[in-house]
């Protein structure tokens, strides 16, 4: 008693602690009185806060009170690296409780001791040794995700969210328990105000968040990589809707990463193959070739005859280094990477609140961003005024840019799914108009050369087929009665899907996907499309009708389900295109409909 009377009558010594208010007028003009037994201890810190931790509950008091003593006397600083200290050095929530109950007992003495605390573990973290920094930054995770508020309105997660930034370069962390530390504290943290963050330290931010994410898809089962990529993934989450400025930032992250020819693999996909001209044996570099090693042992010769330089891509004379020996994933695999990417995307779409947008609803806006960044990335040299779909014949001309969509398609399997994404908040999907033709239109010439009896002889061909028009159907480009013709392309020749894709060509250049033609609609809170203004439906459910009726055995029970829903039958005066040939078996002349 007669210590802490001590202290709280004579204020800090020498640290300029907080003083009782009636003795700060008294003593302003001279040093307060030192006292030995506190300044003997001050740089015991590491060890007072260690024998304050131990089991011994008897101890706990009167050490409890000597700290808090001891900082009061020493400043706001020993305090904040008290309390630092406390924190590092905690095992379990019990010893964490302590820390905070210190901090309640300092709170109305010590001013702005959270933010001090918060700078200080900070700074701790990036010179701390790895399995100190690994266990602060899971205590300091749990206390954010508990909520743990001083007096005063202060609060242990909103301060550390102001030095986001810093946390964020611990992200790619050589140490694997460091990297995952950081990423659930920063999960764990509310997203900071967007005049705190200038674009710099937000891309920053959302490149470390996005590296360490895709980092855990690639090591897959590793212990904590599970905990990691959820960590990040809540992180991004929480950035995107934070701003609109930051859901872009995400977004175009997010997309560049997965996009990436390296990252296909972790989604099904396939990298470009080597020509078959090098993947030969002599062109086939041994483990361990490196510029730098090879270029010694050349300097140290005497001769200069045999291998000379390396390049980075292969061995001079050997070729091309092979691709990395990881082999392709498991279906499972590949299938729980994509649902969690995707999961991410689809949350941050979902996170933001746009003009009269639902909860669980993709924003038109992002849907947008997504489309454009696809865009961007596939065909660069596309404008986004190129929404008008010109005739079937024009496509010839751009049959080099229709191959390599086509080949990125097939190259990342994520691709339809992030189109599917895209549908989802129309317009979305009409800013994708020349991604949509170039998988069409080599589709289109893939059935014209078919001479297979049966669809299902090209399976890749048929699931693309429905995978384009499912998606092209759910962004309302299509109306549901030709939306839902995929589900019978199984059971067709490839003639006839080939007839089918062309009425859909035909549709969609008569009705041009633009944007212009949605509507909004607040009872629903999107855009919406209204069919009834389209013209030359009839005509376009032709060729439809008549692959049913040549297939009326087969799909006669299925004709009621192609029927536009206030359209009359259609008549002899409506013909569809010039028939095919008579080898084909179809009619001449199209006959009125049956009435089933």
């Amino acid at each position: 008693l007669n210590l802490q009377r001590l202290v709280y009558s004579k204020g800090g010594g020498g640290g300029g602690g907080g003083g009782g208010p009636g003795d700060t007028h008294h003593h302003h003009q001279h040093a307060p009185r030192p006292l030995p037994f506190l300044d003997g201890l001050k740089g015991r810190l590491p060890e007072l806060c260690r024998q304050a931790l131990r089991p011994e509950c008897k101890r706990h008091p009167w050490q409890h009170q000597l700290l808090g003593l001891l900082a009061v006397y020493c400043g706001p600083s020993w305090a904040a690296e008290a309390l630092c200290q406390l924190l590092g050095q905690a095992a379990c929530p019990d010893e964490l409780a302590l820390a905070a109950k210190l901090h309640a007992a300092l709170s109305s003495s010590v001013p702005g001791l959270v933010p001090a605390t918060a700078a200080r573990c900070v700074a701790h973290l990036h010179s701390a040794p790895a399995h100190d920094a690994r266990r602060l930054l899971h205590n300091l995770a749990w206390l954010a995700q508990e909520g743990e508020d001083g007096e005063g309105g202060e609060c242990l997660a909103a301060a550390l969210a102001s030095h986001a930034p810093q946390l964020g370069r611990l992200l790619p962390h050589a140490d694997a328990g460091v990297s995952e530390g950081a990423a659930l504290l920063l999960a764990a943290l509310p997203p900071p105000p967007p005049p705190s963050l200038g674009p710099s330290q937000l891309s920053a931010l959302v490149r470390a968040g996005v590296s360490r994410f895709f980092q855990a898809l690639r090591r897959g089962g590793a212990e904590g990589e599970a905990a990691a990529g959820e960590g990040c993934s809540r992180l991004l989450s929480r950035l995107a809707s934070s701003s609109p400025q930051a859901l872009r930032c995400v977004l175009r992250q997010l997309l560049s990463a997965a996009l990436h020819p390296g990252s296909a693999r972790l989604f099904g996909g396939t990298s470009s193959p080597l020509p078959s001209s090098l993947n030969t044996p002599s062109s086939i570099s041994t483990p361990g070739d490196s510029l730098l090693g090879v270029n010694r042992d050349i300097g140290a010769a005497v001769g200069f005859g045999g291998l000379w330089a390396v390049f980075h891509a292969g061995v001079i004379g050997r070729g091309l280094k092979p691709p990395p020996a990881g082999g392709q994933l498991l279906p499972g695999e590949a299938a729980g990477n994509a649902q969690r990417f995707l999961g991410l995307v689809g949350r941050c779409c979902c996170g933001g609140r746009g003009l009269g947008q639902r909860e669980g609803q993709v924003s038109a806006e992002a849907a947008q961003t997504i489309a454009l960044a696809l865009v961007e990335a596939l065909c660069p040299d596309v404008t986004s005024s190129e929404l008008a779909w010109p005739p079937e014949e024009l496509s010839r001309g751009t049959v080099e840019r229709d191959l390599q969509i086509w080949g990125r398609f097939q190259e990342n399997p994520l691709l339809f799914g992030l189109l599917r994404l895209v549908a989802l908040g129309p317009p979305a999907l009409c800013y994708c108009s020349v991604l949509l033709r170039g998988v069409l239109a080599t589709l289109l010439s893939h059935w014209d050369a078919s001479r297979h009896r049966l669809s299902t002889a090209s399976p890749r061909h048929l699931h693309a087929s429905c995978q384009l028009l499912a998606c092209m159907a759910e962004g309302q480009l299509l109306p549901p009665a030709l939306g839902s013709v995929h589900e019978i392309f199984h059971l067709l020749t490839p003639f006839e899907v080939r007839l089918l894709l062309l009425g859909i060509w035909a549709y969609l250049r008569a009705n041009g996907p633009l944007p212009q033609k949605f509507t909004f609609r607040p009872e629903q809170g999107r855009f919406c499309r209204e069919f009834a203004r389209d013209a030359d439906m009839d005509k376009c459910l032709a060729v439809l009708h008549s692959v049913l009726h040549k297939n009326i055995d087969r799909l006669g029970h299925l004709y009621g389900h192609f029927q536009l829903p206030s359209s009359a039958p259609l008549t002899p005066s409506s013909s569809p295109p010039p028939p095919p040939p008579s080898s084909s078996g179809y009619p001449p002349t199209l006959s009125p409909p049956l009435q089933l």
